[in-house]
């Protein structure tokens, strides 16, 4: 008979699962919730959370990630302190060659939170007089692009933003002192300025735009939670809303789970796990 992988993970998990019961033990992990990335076969696993110490699994990323291990697989482990190593998927940045200008780091890939050091030509500058721009969970913070130095203080277009838009029709220039203003898309909340000014040829910081959270019924399932003030089978939420679950009937907030109330973070949703 041909043992598979996923039959030997299942025999290791009920094995550690009988132990743990003999020996007493109580530490468990919950249910890892990894942005941008997902359990091995993690449909299967679920319904087994939470697990105790000595459980181990592997995780990947989805496109444009990676873990810091820079494994396609990344194994992490329930230990007394949690999940070790912290299962996360940080941006994979590409970088091109620069604009007006050079940098020893063109044609390079680098992951969420690496810097790298631009030197732009005579007469250019990189957004904000900058020297450097880092890599972010959108990607770069600013485009690799050198814009000319308008002696005269005027600012050309202003800078693009991820997930919003100007709420004009931008000019090809702007004279000193020239405001414009941003909006996000739909279930996006600004963050920073709603306006940028241009000064001494160069535009102010822009804003940005932060990601929403959809709660489906199927998580909620999952979790054996339903909305407490809401019978709506997916809620759309903006960043820093509260959201309040409860129970369904017969089942109780387990006693490792997060609180029944929660907020959506950029994207992310906690969901608390009635048992």
């Amino acid at each position: 008979m041909i043992v598979t992988y996923n039959m030997l993970l299942l025999i290791n998990l009920i094995l550690i699962l009988w132990l743990s019961c003999v020996g007493g033990q109580e530490k468990l992990c919950e249910f890892p919730e990894i942005k941008h990335g997902k359990l091995y076969d993690e449909n299967s696993y679920k319904p087994l959370f939470p697990v105790p110490v000595g459980n181990f699994f592997y995780y990947s990323c989805e496109y444009s990630f990676m873990s810091p291990s820079k494994s396609f697989w990344t194994l992490i482990t329930c230990t007394e302190e949690g999940w070790s190593p912290k299962p996360e998927c940080l941006r994979l940045c590409f970088f091109p060659w620069v604009e007006n200008g050079r940098s020893i780091s063109s044609g390079q890939i680098y992951l969420e939170g690496a810097t790298v050091q631009i030197v732009c030509d005579r007469g250019y500058s990189l957004q904000n007089n900058r020297s450097s721009i880092s890599c972010a969970e959108g990607g770069w913070s600013s485009p690799p692009t050198c814009n000319l130095i308008d002696s005269k203080g005027k600012c050309g277009p202003p800078p693009p933003i991820k997930n919003g838009d100007l709420t004009i029709f931008p000019q090809v220039e702007y004279a000193p002192g020239m405001s414009v203003e941003y909006k996000c898309q739909a279930f996006y909340v600004l963050r920073g300025d709603t306006h940028v000014t241009c000064r001494n040829g160069e535009w102010s910081e822009p804003p940005k735009c932060l990601e929403g959270c959809v709660i489906s019924e199927e998580k909620m399932n999952e979790h054996n939670i339903k909305l407490k003030w809401s019978h709506e089978k997916k809620l759309y939420s903006r960043t820093d809303d509260v959201i309040e679950f409860q129970c369904k009937y017969g089942y109780f907030l387990a006693e490792s789970s997060p609180p029944l109330r929660t907020k959506c973070q950029e994207g992310t949703v906690i969901y608390p796990t009635c048992i």
